[in-house]
């Protein structure tokens, strides 16, 4: 049986990046898009993306 790799999904601020948002999920007893809603909201001003890795 192959397992695959687990995928996380990653928040950039300006390109960098800033955190792994279903850890701060999972550690916030939060919804993924509760926490992408709260990273966009808590830095206006800011390229705000997420990608899947």
């Amino acid at each position: 049986m192959k397992r695959s790799k687990r995928k996380t999904v990653w928040a950039y601020l300006d390109g960098k990046k800033l955190v792994d948002v279903v850890q701060a999920a999972l550690d916030n007893h939060m919804m993924v898009d509760e926490v992408k809603a709260l990273l966009i909201r808590e830095n206006p001003g800011h390229e705000v993306t997420f990608k899947v890795q």
